[in-house]
Protein backbone atom coordinates (compact mmCIF):
# COMPACT_ATOMS: atom_id res chain seq x y z
CA UNK A 1 0.00 0.00 0.00
CA UNK A 2 2.93 2.38 -0.05
CA UNK A 3 2.00 2.92 -4.24
CA UNK A 4 -1.21 5.13 -2.73
CA UNK A 5 0.98 8.08 -1.51
CA UNK A 6 2.90 8.32 -3.97
CA UNK A 7 -0.17 8.66 -6.57
CA UNK A 8 -1.97 11.67 -4.18
CA UNK A 9 1.37 13.09 -4.05
CA UNK A 10 1.45 13.26 -7.96
CA UNK A 11 -2.50 14.08 -7.87
CA UNK A 12 -1.47 17.13 -5.66
CA UNK A 13 1.26 18.02 -8.11
CA UNK A 14 -0.60 18.02 -11.07
CA UNK A 15 -3.65 19.73 -9.54
CA UNK A 16 -1.80 22.85 -8.47
CA UNK A 17 0.37 23.66 -11.81
CA UNK A 18 -0.31 26.74 -12.99
CA UNK A 19 -2.83 26.96 -16.03
CA UNK A 20 -1.15 27.65 -19.82
CA UNK A 21 -2.86 29.40 -22.15
CA UNK A 22 -3.22 27.99 -25.24
CA UNK A 23 -4.34 30.63 -27.19
CA UNK A 24 -6.36 33.44 -27.70
CA UNK A 25 -8.73 33.94 -30.68
CA UNK A 26 -10.39 37.62 -31.85
CA UNK A 27 -14.22 37.32 -31.69
CA UNK A 28 -15.92 38.17 -35.25
CA UNK A 29 -18.68 40.38 -33.70
CA UNK A 30 -18.56 42.90 -30.89
CA UNK A 31 -20.99 41.21 -28.45
CA UNK A 32 -20.36 37.80 -28.56
CA UNK A 33 -22.68 36.28 -25.74
CA UNK A 34 -22.99 32.41 -26.41
CA UNK A 35 -20.25 29.82 -27.23
CA UNK A 36 -20.04 26.14 -28.02
CA UNK A 37 -18.42 23.37 -29.07
CA UNK A 38 -19.13 20.58 -31.51
CA UNK A 39 -18.77 19.08 -35.22
CA UNK A 40 -14.66 20.36 -34.16
CA UNK A 41 -15.71 23.98 -34.82
CA UNK A 42 -16.13 26.82 -32.10
CA UNK A 43 -20.05 28.11 -32.58
CA UNK A 44 -20.27 32.00 -31.56
CA UNK A 45 -24.07 34.41 -31.06
CA UNK A 46 -23.38 37.32 -31.03
CA UNK A 47 -26.57 38.99 -29.83
CA UNK A 48 -26.11 42.68 -31.48
CA UNK A 49 -26.36 41.87 -34.76
CA UNK A 50 -28.07 38.06 -33.65
CA UNK A 51 -25.67 36.32 -36.18
CA UNK A 52 -24.25 32.68 -35.43
CA UNK A 53 -20.39 32.28 -36.66
CA UNK A 54 -18.89 28.80 -37.00
CA UNK A 55 -15.15 29.25 -36.14
CA UNK A 56 -12.19 26.93 -36.76
CA UNK A 57 -10.78 26.61 -33.41
CA UNK A 58 -7.26 26.54 -34.27
CA UNK A 59 -7.02 29.72 -36.29
CA UNK A 60 -10.32 32.22 -35.44
CA UNK A 61 -11.34 32.05 -38.69
CA UNK A 62 -14.81 31.80 -39.73
CA UNK A 63 -15.93 28.97 -41.60
CA UNK A 64 -19.64 30.52 -41.80
CA UNK A 65 -22.65 32.28 -40.44
CA UNK A 66 -25.93 32.83 -40.81
CA UNK A 67 -28.80 35.69 -39.05
CA UNK A 68 -31.04 34.21 -36.47
CA UNK A 69 -34.34 35.81 -37.56
CA UNK A 70 -36.99 33.74 -35.75
CA UNK A 71 -36.44 35.29 -32.63
CA UNK A 72 -38.79 38.66 -33.45
CA UNK A 73 -38.38 40.80 -30.36
CA UNK A 74 -37.05 38.30 -27.99
CA UNK A 75 -32.68 38.88 -27.36
CA UNK A 76 -30.69 36.52 -28.21
CA UNK A 77 -28.05 35.45 -25.29
CA UNK A 78 -26.92 31.81 -25.31
CA UNK A 79 -26.18 29.21 -27.18
CA UNK A 80 -25.06 25.28 -26.99
CA UNK A 81 -24.30 22.68 -29.41
CA UNK A 82 -25.89 19.30 -29.21
CA UNK A 83 -26.18 16.38 -31.56
CA UNK A 84 -25.67 17.86 -34.73
CA UNK A 85 -27.67 20.91 -33.69
CA UNK A 86 -27.32 24.92 -32.66
CA UNK A 87 -29.65 25.96 -30.10
CA UNK A 88 -30.11 29.80 -29.11
CA UNK A 89 -31.99 30.89 -25.79
CA UNK A 90 -33.67 33.99 -26.10
CA UNK A 91 -35.97 36.10 -24.04
CA UNK A 92 -37.22 39.35 -23.21
CA UNK A 93 -35.72 42.08 -21.01
CA UNK A 94 -37.45 41.16 -18.39
CA UNK A 95 -36.53 37.74 -18.07
CA UNK A 96 -39.78 35.99 -19.25
CA UNK A 97 -41.28 34.34 -22.76
CA UNK A 98 -37.78 32.57 -22.83
CA UNK A 99 -37.68 30.32 -25.78
CA UNK A 100 -34.97 27.97 -27.54
CA UNK A 101 -34.62 28.01 -31.05
CA UNK A 102 -32.71 25.05 -33.00
CA UNK A 103 -30.85 24.99 -35.83
CA UNK A 104 -29.20 22.59 -38.21
CA UNK A 105 -25.04 22.82 -38.31
CA UNK A 106 -25.85 24.11 -41.87
CA UNK A 107 -28.56 27.08 -40.78
CA UNK A 108 -31.47 25.78 -41.26
CA UNK A 109 -34.04 26.48 -39.19
CA UNK A 110 -35.82 23.48 -37.07
CA UNK A 111 -38.37 24.66 -35.21
CA UNK A 112 -38.40 26.45 -31.56
CA UNK A 113 -39.84 25.63 -28.15
CA UNK A 114 -40.73 27.75 -24.76
CA UNK A 115 -38.49 27.91 -22.28
CA UNK A 116 -40.94 28.70 -19.21
CA UNK A 117 -41.66 26.10 -16.58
Amino acid sequence: MKILPVVLLAAVAVCSADPVLDRTLDAPDGDITGLGFGEGYLWALDRTSETIYKLDPATGSVSGSWVVSQTGTKIPTGLTYLNGYVYVCAGTAAGTAAYGYRYSSSGSYVGSFSLDC
